[in-house]
Parts: C-alpha cells; structure tokens; sequence
C-alpha cells in the first residue's frame, strides 16, 4: 500500500478511502461538511436540558440493537435527566431518544446514547452518566485518561471513532464525566425508562437521527469505505475484506459451480463458517491412530473440498508414463473413473448409501441426546434433517454433492441452536460427525480402489 504525506491545517482530516485496491486518499474539511450531517451542535439544539444552577446533570443512558443480522438491523438510543427535588414526575427533568446508522452493535448503541446526553450538557458541566453497559463505563474512563490518543489502543477498540468524538467532546466543552454502573433489568426506574426510550426509538417520529459526527482529530487519518467511517480493528478489517477476496476467487472455480445449482434456499443453504470450521477440525483418535493417520485423513478432507482427489483420471493427465489411457474403474471395468463417478459407481452405490445412512443417523442420535437434555420436543429437528434432499446421492443431487465435498448446511447448526446448544459446541458435535463419514469414505470407498500397474 503507497502512502501519500500532505501537510493540513487542524480543521483539517485526512480520509482514508479503503477501496483496496488501490489505496487512496480523500481530503475531508469539516467546515466544508454537508447540512444534512448531524452535529454535537445539532443534537444539543434538539436536545434541551434543564439547567442546573451547581452545574450539576445526571442522566440515565442505554442503547437497544434489534433485527442483528439482517437488512433491517437498527440502532436505537435514549436518555434521561434527573433532578431531583425539584417538582418534576419521578424526578425526570427531561428526556430524548433517537437513532444511529452504521458499524451496528449494541455498545455502538450504548455510547451514541452517552454522546447525545455529553451534546445534551452545557459547558463547564459536572455530568453524571449512569448506564447498564461495562463496555461504556470503560470507554468512558479511556476518554477521561485520553487513551484513545493512543493509535495502539485506539484502532484496537470496538467503535473507536465514535469514542474518540466522544473524547474530544468532552475535551471542548470542558466536562468532568462521572460514570456509574447500574444493573441491567433490575427494575430500577430510571435506568428501564431509558431503556424503553432506546427500545422505541426504532419507530418513533420524534426520534432525532444521529446520521454523520463531527470528525474527531485525535489522528490525522480515519479510514472510509464507501463514504462511510471505518469503526473495526484495521487489522481484523483487512483480514476479513481480503478473506472475502480470496472466497470470491474460490467459489469462481469451476470445481465450485455446482454451489450455484443449489437453487432452493428452504432445502440447502452452505454454511461457510461450519465449512471452514469441520475442514479444521481435528477430531480425537485411539492411541491405534498415528499421526500419519491424523495427517491423512486431514488431506483426504481437503481433497474432497477441493475436488483434487488423484483418481485415475486425474493420474493419467499428471502421470501420463505410468497410468494408460485404456485403464478404467477397477470396481465396475465400465466407466473412466473421475471424481464424480467415485460416488455414482454401480458397485460403489450400496457402500455410500450406507454410510450417508450412518452419517444421519448419528446425527438423529445426537439431536435426541441434546433434546432429552433440554427437555423438549426433538422431533420437529429430526424431521427437518430427515427431509434435506442430501441423503441420496444422484447425479443431479446438488445437495448430495455438496455435503460430500464438505460443504456442510446451515439446517445442522440450526436444529441443535434450537434446542439451547451454544453454536460453537453444535459446530463441534456436526465437525465430529462429519469427520466419521470422511473417515468411513476412506476406508470403505477411496482404499478398495487399486489396480494393478502391470497389466
């Protein structure tokens, strides 16, 4: 990546634009800023507070996520002023609640929450900031010590820019931040008003829409990808951004074509997490299962992933001096034998019924051992995993196809999560399983096959 130097005045930031590649960077004059930007200046005149004579503010904050996940994901967040003995109902002064786009997470919520009530304060504030979530508390004390000055800590916080505004907030308006950790749903008044404010500010006309911060200059550069402010670890953004890349190019392989012939979402989805975590997976052995053994069941998996299992057809276009072109499947002497035809071979068909046949029934098994131990009804769970279309394997079965290779179904992770199974410990049970019908395929299919180079 080029880095390109330039010498600015304070107002001024230097954007990064994470269009990689190529690297490139876009110079932001926040006093050039567009009106429809929301401003520290604007929540504050949107969100008048009862004057204190001391100085003196409390505030409750929370922040609500809901629809994680999905397209109609949101952000919502509201608090409240209380002055007490002052006539007001229950104490409460006055209160706001709004919304914020981009980066959604619940601490993103939590600490807009927090910068709107911090907008909110008149300078030369004493503020008090009550709020459920430890991850603001923290934030707050690092704002307070101007940690995020620290390039090291600051990219390595969950939402850094938004903190660093929050710092430089508090820098500007001269406020000294007290924060308190209330107990999350503990019926405590104040704190679950707050809560139902961030709660409806999702569907809320008067909600106040927090659409674009003023930009921090803590650093001088901030990283944006498509006019939108970069909150994740640069490092892990990077990972994740050239990890798409490569899975880009993988499924661009024509070995991974049938994966766009999987045309009913309702019957088989890939998971691609559960995929990646059975290929790693390294399953427990007797003492009888040496560590050549482990190594090669641990290739013969990505063999099949990657449709790269050295079947005489693919020896005779590498090893053209040792194997014949006359030579043909040793098991039914009628067909080449290629990748597909290791599964769809007359004399194999009966083997590989079998053990799909093994593989759903330990999966039935498990899904009954983990519903006895919830003590709920299981049988919803086993039908759907009995109605998957990949338990027979034809040639125009995609599913049969892909569970085969290794590309495994969101429908195996879903049945157990819907009986109180953490995911990782479902991934784990369906990587176990899974590894037993590689295992049985070595054995039983891939190990009979032999021919003899005299002939």
């Amino acid at each position: 990546m080029d880095f390109v130097t330039s010498s600015c005045n304070s107002s001024v930031r230097l954007m990064l634009a994470a269009d990689i590649p190529p690297a490139s960077f876009v110079t932001v004059d926040q006093a050039l800023l567009t009106p429809h930007l929301l401003t520290a200046g604007d929540v504050a005149a949107s969100s008048s507070v009862v004057l204190s004579p001391d100085s003196q503010y409390t505030f409750y904050t929370d922040g609500s996520l809901i629809n994680s996940g999905t397209s109609d994901v949101s952000m919502g967040w509201g608090w409240v002023q209380i002055v007490k003995d002052s006539g007001f109902l229950n104490s409460i002064a006055t209160y706001k609640q709004g919304i914020i786009h981009d980066w959604p997470s619940s601490s993103c919520a939590e600490a807009a929450a927090i910068y709107a009530a911090l907008s909110a304060s008149p300078v030369n504030s004493v503020v008090h900031i009550y709020t459920d979530s430890q991850s603001s508390i923290e934030g707050l004390k690092h704002c307070l010590l101007s940690d995020y000055s620290d390039s090291r800590l600051y990219y390595k916080t969950t939402n850094f820019e938004l903190w660093a505004i929050i710092q430089q907030l508090i820098v500007d308006k001269q406020l000294s931040v007290l924060p308190f950790k209330v107990k999350a749903h503990s019926n405590f008044y104040w704190n679950d008003f707050a809560d139902s404010l961030a709660n409806t500010a999702h569907t809320s006309d008067d909600a106040i829409l927090i659409s674009r911060l003023d930009l921090a200059t803590v650093h001088d550069y901030i990283m944006s990808y498509d006019d939108i402010v970069c909150e994740s670890n640069p490092r892990h953004l990077f990972k994740q951004y050239h990890q798409m890349l490569y899975m880009k190019d993988l499924l661009a392989l024509s070995r991974f074509r049938f994966i766009s012939l999987l045309t009913d979402p309702s019957q088989y989805v890939v998971d691609w997490a559960l995929t990646w975590h059975t290929l790693m997976f390294q399953p427990k052995f007797d003492n009888s299962f040496t560590k050549e053994n482990v190594s090669r069941h641990h290739t013969l998996k990505f063999q099949l992933f990657l449709e790269n299992l050295p079947t005489l057809e693919t020896l005779k276009r590498t090893r053209p001096d040792l194997y014949e072109e006359i030579l043909t499947c040793h098991s039914c002497e009628d067909h080449l034998e290629d990748f597909m035809h290791l599964f769809l071979c007359k004399k194999r068909c009966v083997k590989l019924h079998q053990i799909l046949t093994s593989y759903l029934h330990h999966l039935i098994q498990k899904i009954k051992e983990a519903g006895d131990n919830a003590n709920c009804d299981y049988s919803s769970s086993i039908n759907r995993v009995i109605s998957l279309p990949c338990w027979t394997f034809l040639s125009n079965n995609w599913s049969s196809y892909s569970l085969v290779r290794g590309c495994l179904p969101t429908a195996f992770l879903e049945v157990f999560e819907s009986l109180g199974i953490p995911r990782l410990s479902a991934m784990n049970v369906v990587a176990a399983i899974h590894n037993n019908f590689v295992n049985k395929f070595h054995k039983r299919i891939w190990n009979p096959r032999s021919y003899d180079k005299g002939l």
